[in-house]
């Protein structure tokens, strides 16, 4: 109203007429405000009003795929609109992760970050088409796991240490290991051993989980160090053979399964972590949504029972704050980034 009521010399109204149409105006205005803050609040309310993508840049049977559906079943009962999962794997899961990155900031594209694709791709790739702080939105961690180091049930190898021995024995990449891309932690886990063992082993990249551990069930390659829950299946089936866990403790899962520590690699530890996030410019009021509906489906007894049981560690609830998972990035940039140089793995 303050640029409405001006003092004009030229234009000199009677003041009953003047008060009466300020008090006029002043109505109008009032409603047109009141109108326009209310239809922004409802707008507000409303989200989500549709359905919403919810990208995986890994393939379908992958950790990443299994924990998304999950979660997405769920946080689709919250929010009451469908979370559609789109699988877009390859090249380490840049392709997907550019797709969040380049999504339009309205809430209805999301995406799950991976320590592979937001802390290792930027070494392992010159250019992954997105920065991993400024290009996006973060919600909140959602899960980590362990890695699971297995070879084909026929391997002469039936526990670590002499798997271990063997590779030492050999002449490099004698030894073949799979994974599901450039930068994935099945290849960070991988890289690890040989330079900690001072041995190269091959690596042999494919398109997804899945496909890595066909390999070796197929005798393509020799082992792989797998996501826990791709590979738990597999193991329990008869398919793989479990010779160790890349965490610092062994899997309540697997309880039988030493750790990579005590098969003879003194500070071995390979684990990773998922989260949600959207592009940047992430409107506040669906952040905030989008947190606190996940708070409340992360809290729930069976879905955390039933992740738990596939292998994954759950944040305890309630969930810490998107700057927590911000600042869980930030950390693992600072931490990893040297360690992945010395590593020596390429830039693709």
């Amino acid at each position: 109203m303050h640029g409405f009521i001006r003092r004009r010399a030229s234009v000199m109204a009677p003041l009953p007429r003047f008060c009466a149409a300020l008090g006029v105006m002043g109505g109008v205005a009032w409603a047109v405000t009141f109108g326009t803050a209310s239809w922004a609040a409802g707008a507000q309310a409303a989200y989500p009003e549709r359905s919403i993508r919810l990208i995986v840049p890994f393939a379908a049977g992958s950790a990443a795929d299994t924990l998304s559906r999950v979660v997405a079943s769920a946080l689709s009962d919250e929010l009451g609109q469908p979370l559609v999962v789109d699988n877009k794997g390859g090249a380490g899961g840049t392709i997907g992760t550019v797709d969040i990155a380049r999504a339009k900031p309205d809430g209805y594209t999301l995406g799950i970050a991976a320590q592979g694709t937001f802390v290792n791709n930027q070494v392992l790739y010159k250019s992954p088409g997105y920065d991993s702080i400024k290009d996006f939105t973060f919600i909140s961690e959602i899960a980590d796991v362990q890695n699971l180091l297995v070879v084909d049930t026929k391997s002469p190898y039936q526990d670590a240490p002499s798997l271990l021995a063997a590779i030492k024995a050999k002449p490099a990449e004698t030894f073949r290991y799979s994974s599901s891309g450039v930068g994935t932690s099945h290849h960070i886990a991988g890289a690890t051993v040989a330079q900690m063992l001072n041995k190269p082993l091959l690596h042999v990249p494919y398109t997804g989980a899945p496909q890595g551990l066909g390999a070796i069930i197929s005798g393509d390659v020799d082992m792989g160090l797998y996501n826990l829950p791709a590979a738990i299946g597999l193991v329990r089936g008869g398919k793989l053979r479990a010779l160790a866990v890349t965490g610092p403790k062994r899997s309540t899962l697997l309880p039988d399964v030493p750790t990579m520590q005590e098969s003879g690699l003194t500070n071995y530890s390979v684990t990773l972590w998922w989260g949600l996030v959207g592009p940047a410019g992430l409107p506040a009021n669906v952040s905030t949504r989008l947190h606190a509906a996940l708070d409340k489906v992360m809290s729930q007894p069976a879905l955390r029972d039933k992740l738990i049981g596939q292998g994954f560690t759950l944040p305890d609830t309630p969930l810490p704050k998107p700057a927590a998972f911000e600042a869980l990035v930030r950390q693992d940039l600072a931490k990893w980034v040297p360690v992945l140089k010395e590593l020596g793995t390429a830039a693709q």
